[in-house]
């Protein structure tokens, strides 16, 4: 296999920018490894906050012990009142993913055109 397909499939599947450490680019693939740690510790905090306030609620009384009380407190935490940093940080994550792999494939496609030369 290429190394633009090697890198672009390492991007995609294994985490953003390892593709780039495959290819030799170690700023730029540590600089794309970051942002996706750091988005994606922003989504983990927010998420276990809300999971945690729904867990304190169940254990008060307040929610009812049934499968239905729970999907719905669950799916209100989810879609009412979401803060503006989960977005960005979902959208830092997707641009990481996409554009890392983008990126990876098209630094490869360079390198190996040169070696074909």
């Amino acid at each position: 296999m290429s190394k633009s397909v090697n890198a672009a499939l390492l991007n995609a599947f294994v985490c953003p920018g390892t593709g780039h450490l495959y290819l030799g680019k170690k700023a730029i693939g540590w600089g794309i490894i970051a942002a996706s740690f750091v988005s994606l510790c922003v989504m983990m905090t927010v998420i276990i906050k809300r999971a945690q306030a729904i867990a304190d609620e169940i254990v008060a009384g307040n929610i009812p012990l049934d499968f239905y009380s729970i999907y719905a407190a669950v799916h209100d935490s989810v879609t009412n009142n979401l803060p503006q940093s989960l977005n960005l940080a979902l959208w830092v994550l997707l641009a990481c993913w996409i554009g890392g792999t983008i990126s990876a494939f098209w630094m490869g496609k360079k390198m190996d055109d040169a070696a074909k030369q």
